[in-house]
């Protein structure tokens, strides 16, 4: 995790005074330090302090990575300086319309909007469209979205007429911005303020090709993602990858993450595009400029290669590179980044290391010693998720990389053995006893000197299970 502050504190910390911490809930913050603190018993002194400065520098870390500004630092210096000029001009239009109490015919005095005059220059222009687009039609009550739009605006074609103008004067943001206006159109009216015959979808997707073709990179990665989902276009996986890689090459992080997706193959679309190894490279690239989605699907593919040799294979890791300790470490990577995706995973992987730990105190402990290293550390990846406290946890299927949980209790059955886990199929018990319940189940009443059975089969349930 983050590092943290060497501080003197209390040994134990109640439940109810650890702080809410990286946009996770109080519950999901408690269930956390209490893994660490279970993993790692040093954790808690540290906690008191830790937590909230660190919640604070973290939250503004996420901050100014994830700006656009940030994701242009690589691409060409004209996008960036586009970028910083449209930041510039809107605050601009927002200091004039404070100082002028609104008016916005009083707070453009001076600027050059004519059209086919030969004097007006791309501030102008800008700022003028800031000016006047700003404006929105009076909403008819407070479910009225659609009032929220900016084709809403009164002023909405000749704002847009003078972005327009900037695109021509060689300004690619303002071909982006026009097709922000569209999507915000899509997303808040669902089209109901475009003229007839026109979709929202297919202008944004037109304006922001526009910016693409001239190399824009953060419109590359938008035209990407609209081919790749066919917003406002045909469905096409060739020209996504085209255009997430021409945003890829000029360093931005979300194409690179796109693309890692897209290389693992888990849609029929992506299917033919399946490169285990390439989708690495990209998700590490990802990872290494700042992107937490990157390190958290890293993360993932590491869970998964740890229970599949052959995906391992595929990306040509060794065995030992490819475990849930190695995971954890993109985890933490992505919750801290600002990825809560991450927590769910990573409190898998705690619980994992929680169950391994009282395999090793409590009675399974001549067990473990009698399973060769390879075996010990397959357990250590894998055993049962039924460590957690029943105060802090959901009874979840105990198959390591299922996450089906019970609706109400006792709609899992339990292992006819031991009665210590529960699975939400057959194939799930078969699976879970395949990946280290075999090493440690036994009988109740049986000793920690006896060793479980070394059937190759799991014992039956009392009662069959359904998937939820």
């Amino acid at each position: 995790m983050a590092q943290v502050i060497d501080q003197a504190a209390p040994d134990q910390i109640p439940a109810s005074e650890i702080p809410a911490f990286l946009g996770l809930s109080q519950q999901q913050s408690g269930l956390l330090v209490a893994l660490y603190n279970e993993t790692d018993p040093d954790f808690a002194k540290q906690i008191p302090t830790a937590l909230p400065i660190a919640a604070q520098q973290l939250a503004a870390e996420y901050e100014k990575r994830n700006s656009i500004g940030n994701k242009l630092e690589r691409a060409k210096a004209e996008f960036l300086d586009e970028y910083n000029a449209f930041e510039k001009v809107q605050q601009e239009a927002v200091e004039k319309l404070s100082k002028s109490d609104m008016n916005i015919d009083k707070a453009a005095e001076g600027l050059d909007l004519k059209e086919g005059s030969t004097s007006s220059n791309r501030h102008d222009l800008l700022l003028g469209s800031f000016l006047y687009g700003g404006v929105r039609r009076e909403a008819a009550g407070p479910e009225d979205r659609a009032a929220m739009s900016p084709v809403a605006s009164p002023n909405f074609e000749g704002a847009k007429r003078l972005m327009e103008r900037a695109f021509e004067d060689g300004c690619t943001m303002a071909a982006v911005q026009i097709g922000s206006f569209y999507v915000q159109e899509d997303k808040l009216a669902d089209g109901k303020n475009m003229k007839s015959g026109e979709d929202a979808k297919k202008a944004a997707y037109q304006w922001y090709k526009k910016a693409a073709d001239q190399g824009n990179p953060m419109a590359c990665h938008k035209i990407g993602f609209f081919s790749e989902n066919g917003y406002g276009c045909d469905k096409s996986m060739d020209d996504a990858i085209k255009y997430y890689n021409k945003a890829y090459d000029q360093g931005y992080p979300d194409s690179a993450h796109n693309l890692g997706l897209i290389h693992q193959g888990h849609t029929q679309e992506s299917a033919p595009h399946k490169d285990i190894k390439l989708a690495m490279k990209y998700l590490e690239q990802g990872k290494q400029w700042g992107y937490a989605p990157s390190a958290n699907a890293l993360g993932r593919l590491y869970l998964l290669m740890s229970k599949n040799p052959d995906m391992a294979k595929e990306a040509a890791l060794e065995v030992e590179d490819k475990d849930e300790y190695v995971a954890q470490n993109y985890m933490e990577l992505a919750l801290v980044r600002g990825d809560p995706e991450a927590y769910m995973y990573l409190v898998r992987i705690l619980r994992a290391k929680m169950a391994a730990k009282a395999a090793l105190e409590q009675d399974n402990l001549d067990n473990f010693d009698k399973l060769s290293v390879q075996d010990q550390a397959k357990l250590i990846r894998q055993v049962a998720k039924e460590a957690t406290p029943e105060k802090v946890r959901h009874r979840q299927c105990s198959s390591t990389f299922c996450t089906n949980t019970e609706e109400k209790e006792g709609d899992f059955k339990k292992c006819g053995r031991c009665q210590r886990v529960s699975y939400c199929s057959r194939e799930c018990q078969k699976d879970h006893w395949k990946h280290g319940h075999k090493a440690v189940c036994s009988t109740p009443t049986t000793s920690s000197s006896e060793p479980s059975s070394s059937s190759s089969e799991p014992p039956s349930s009392s009662a069959p299970a359904t998937t939820q």
